[in-house]
């Protein structure tokens, strides 16, 4: 049950890189937008431990003209194979400042109501593509080194972007998203050829997307493979159509089921 309570925190903090978005003077326009997604389980093997996964991902991201902010909640029930029954909540909050140097993150977890992992705090880079610092106030006391060249997640995303534009079909960088009180995650992108989606309400023509595979290697991690695998559709605007998270042994898919796109900020 541990085991498998660990997991789905992991996965509530993956989640959290590739739906965010932001971008400076120069950079790919992104649209301040709601959007829900419905969670399921693709597959599992019998070590895995997980029968059944449902649940919905809301993510709320906004130009807030210094920077952008995301608000995101993930709720997911999750039964194994002796039947037992795992509620999990889990809450995240971020700003970005728009040139990249500023991070302030917080992040709740709770297993049926009760909260069981905290983490919280800020970061800044020295210069953009510069050495930073993280301190967190939850835990307190602890502080991280930023090696440079480490991006914020807004910044990474709209890089993707850059490169996708581009032609590029990889791009690896270390991004600290303040998910993990490890430090900055190695995060290798494989880029496909563009392609177009659906219109969905509030889109005007058909936004093109690009197939995109992020390979997450922890910060203490030594081992050849990554950690998880996630697969998403990225359209120009930084909105993902979809999303698979893919572990050794399951696999989860979360679908667009709704998309808001937000007034632009009256800066």
């Amino acid at each position: 049950m541990i085991a498998l309570y660990r997991r789905i925190l992991l996965l509530a903090a993956l989640l959290v890189l590739p739906t965010l978005t932001g971008a400076q003077a120069g950079s790919p326009v992104m649209a301040s937008h709601l959007a829900i997604y419905d969670m399921s389980l693709k597959s599992a093997d019998q070590s895995s431990d997980i029968a059944e996964l449902v649940g919905q991902m809301l993510i709320e991201v906004a130009d807030v003209c210094d920077g952008w902010t995301l608000k995101q909640r993930i709720a997911l029930t999750i039964v194994n194979f002796h039947g037992d029954v795992i509620r999990s909540y889990t809450s995240f909050a971020s700003w970005e400042s728009k040139d990249g140097r500023r991070f302030r993150f917080e992040q709740k977890a709770e297993q049926d109501g009760v909260l069981v992992e905290e983490l919280g705090g800020e970061a800044g880079l020295d210069s953009v593509g510069g050495a930073g610092v993280v301190v967190l106030g939850s835990p307190a006391g602890v502080n991280l080194e930023l090696a440079p060249g480490t991006l914020f997640p807004s910044q990474h995303t709209a890089l993707l972007i850059v490169a996708a534009e581009a032609g590029e079909s990889f791009v690896s960088r270390a991004v600290f998203d303040g998910t993990s009180p490890d430090g900055a995650s190695q995060i290798s992108a494989f880029i496909g050829p563009p392609t177009t989606a659906e219109i969905l309400d509030g889109e005007q023509v058909e936004p093109k997307a690009w197939p995109i595979r992020l390979a997450f290697y922890g910060a203490s991690s030594a081992a050849p493979e990554p950690d998880v695998e996630v697969g998403m559709m990225l359209q120009a605007n930084g909105v993902a159509r979809h999303l698979t998270l893919d572990y050794d042994s399951f696999a989860i898919d979360g679908r667009l089921d709704k998309l808001e796109i937000l007034p632009a900020a009256d800066c």
